[in-house]
């Protein structure tokens, strides 16, 4: 084949596949302008995934405005900052689900331990203040009593500016992250006089107290004072563990 005959065929089919592209993008944009004369990529649903606490109809109701909205117009980042202003919201995601759906997925935050205050406040492992809204009352957790109880110091959705809570939460979230069984046993936390950490246990109520300082310390030593009990006793043979001096248990037993 000669080559002029090859740059005409090669011609040919430059010329049929732009012609095609040409075809394809003018059917793309006829369609995109037709559905939005008809209305046909409005959005009509919103989806939200991952409502634990908070019912799932409240996040709708927030996000109800842009009902009707073009589905090309909608600021899914807007959205999710709307949401995530929400304090029971950590992070929220957004995705559009042509023709006419978005599809919200909800990380909310799970409070792990509950203020003793009037009214109740709650707070996350992050040190989050929570209000009491939707289901977060069925939650058992552990409650923290003792501590100041001005108003100023837990802003709602922000973290809190008592040291002491602060350092509390430190500590339940390392009880959590590496000892969730005592977690799941822990009725209080709570402050003494001489201002020192004391957990209130559930089982038959034993009291360990901490003291104010090297607490995760404080926490291992805990934990392998328990392993070290025969397997008929636990911490709930003892009315009070004190772990305020150097690497001991002073123990009171039960009569």
């Amino acid at each position: 084949m000669s080559k002029r005959k090859k740059k005409q065929q090669m011609n040919i089919r430059v010329i049929i596949g732009t012609s095609l592209f040409a075809w394809v993008l003018t059917l793309t944009v006829l369609s995109f302008n037709w559905s939005t004369f008809t209305g046909l990529n409005n959005l009509e649903d919103i989806e939200i995934k991952g409502a634990f606490i908070i019912p799932a109809d409240e996040y709708k109701e927030s996000l109800a405005p842009v009902l009707g909205t073009s589905m090309n117009d909608i600021n899914t980042r807007n959205m999710s900052l709307l949401l995530e202003s929400h304090p029971f919201v950590h992070a929220a995601r957004i995705s559009k689900n042509y023709p006419n759906k978005i599809v919200v997925e909800i990380v909310e935050r799970h409070p792990v331990a509950m203020l003793n205050m009037d009214p109740l406040l709650y707070i996350d492992r992050e040190g989050i203040v929570l209000p009491e809204l939707g289901n977060v009352g069925e939650e058992i957790i552990p409650i923290m009593s003792g501590f100041n109880s001005a108003r100023e110091l837990y802003p709602i959705g922000h973290q809190t500016v008592s040291q002491k809570v602060s350092e509390s939460i430190a500590l339940i979230d390392y009880i959590i992250e590496h000892f969730p069984y005592l977690y799941e046993n822990l009725s209080e936390v709570t402050l003494n006089s001489n201002d020192e950490f004391v957990l209130i246990l559930a089982n038959y109520p034993t009291k360990v107290i901490l003291g104010n300082e090297r607490m995760e310390e404080k926490i291992q030593i805990l934990n392998s004072f328990e392993q070290s009990l025969p397997e008929e006793k636990g911490l709930h043979n003892f009315s009070s563990l004190d772990l305020r001096y150097n690497r001991q248990v002073i123990v009171k037993v039960k009569v």
